[in-house]
């Protein structure tokens, strides 16, 4: 089967590690690639980044194309650019299908590399799947027909009040940015094997009319939430930047926690913005989520509907976010949660009595 008809993933790598999104994407692609009856490939891009591509395989890569070269040392739009597009020319013909994160990077080279190849891209998706569309082409009968095995590119709108299905099935590749966290990635298998690549890049004079004088690293970095277990979230209903505090107490007797908040309680000032879950923050989808003074608004649910269980403390019994949380506790933030730690740790202590530990 050629290569050139796989689900294409452009990884993503920061320093010498892969990130997250990368994994999550191949996920994705493998669900795409099965209705698609063809396999998975994956571009990594960067300098010193070869040994990476074995991991790649094993999160789920038929093929991984590989450029390392040294001009690839720090993230700059243009070589990057370059080192994509001859990936893409080193192919007999355009994938069906090319996915990148919705992060600092995929949305600043998707949309050039659509560009550059004339195709749609839909950005921010939330799910995606395969179906197919007939087109009756009033708007351009040259577009009239079916079409097969159309890449269901599905978003939310209306602030996160609507899911937009957006199509464009007239060209290959589909392109697609995916969100943080929303995508599920496979089990690592070190057994599964694959084919490595490497592509040399003919890089043009034009792909450095930028220099990347320094790069300060994003201080958000130690506030991990996309791969945190445990999150415990705060909102307006903490009262001020002191409830946090004891969030931060409860979120120390778990393992790969942290704390989390609404933008409202961000926007008071109370906590960092690297802290805000949500439509404008990060979407998350940790084993446990306690959201304590959170409202529910769709904007805040929306970073965070898919964690393995929610529980939520609410003094209001008709806050909207006890409609989608598994437990729900009514009741004043500041009485719950100390009694909320005391049962979990109760809890942890009869787990290690009946483990024998």
């Amino acid at each position: 089967m050629s290569s050139a008809k796989n689900v294409t993933v452009i990884a993503e790598q920061l320093q010498g590690d892969l990130q997250n999104i990368s994994f999550e994407l191949l996920g994705a692609a493998r669900t795409l690639a099965e209705k698609l009856e063809v396999g998975v490939n994956a571009f990594l891009i960067g300098n010193n980044i070869t040994n990476m591509a074995e991991k790649l395989i094993h999160g789920g890569a038929d093929e991984v194309f590989v450029v390392d070269e040294p001009e690839l040392e720090e993230y700059a739009t243009l070589p990057y650019r370059r080192a994509a597009l001859t990936i893409l020319e080193h192919l007999d013909e355009a994938p069906p299908i090319i996915l990148m994160g919705a992060t600092t990077i995929g949305r600043d080279i998707a949309p050039r590399i659509a560009a550059y190849l004339k195709t749609g891209l839909t950005a921010d998706c939330t799910e995606l799947d395969i179906g197919d569309y007939h087109h009756k082409g009033k708007a351009d009968p040259t577009k009239t027909g079916e079409y097969k095995d159309v890449l269901y590119a599905i978003r939310p709108s209306f602030g996160e009040s609507l899911k937009a299905r957006i199509l464009g099935p007239w060209k290959n590749p589909q392109m697609a940015t995916a969100r943080v966290g929303v995508m599920e990635k496979l089990p690592v298998d070190p057994t599964r094997k694959g084919k490595i690549t490497s592509v040399k890049t003919a890089f043009k004079p034009e792909d450095f009319r930028v220099k990347v004088i320094e790069t300060i690293r994003d201080l958000s970095t130690s506030i991990n939430l996309t791969e945190a277990k445990v999150i415990i979230s705060g909102g307006f209903g903490m009262g001020g930047p002191e409830g946090f505090e004891l969030l931060e107490d409860l979120a120390s007797i778990f393992k790969d926690s942290v704390v989390g908040a609404s933008r409202r309680a961000v926007d008071a000032g109370w906590i960092s913005y690297p802290h805000q879950v949500g439509q404008t923050g990060k979407t998350v989808r940790p084993n446990l989520y306690i959201a304590v003074g959170i409202s529910g608004a769709i904007q805040h649910r929306v970073g965070m509907s898919n964690a393995k269980t929610i529980i939520a403390v609410n003094k209001d019994p008709d806050a909207p976010i006890f409609r989608f949380a598994d437990y729900g506790i009514v009741g004043d933030v500041g009485e719950v949660v100390p009694v909320l730690k005391q049962a979990f740790l109760e809890k942890f202590k009869q787990q290690k009595t009946a483990s024998g530990v």
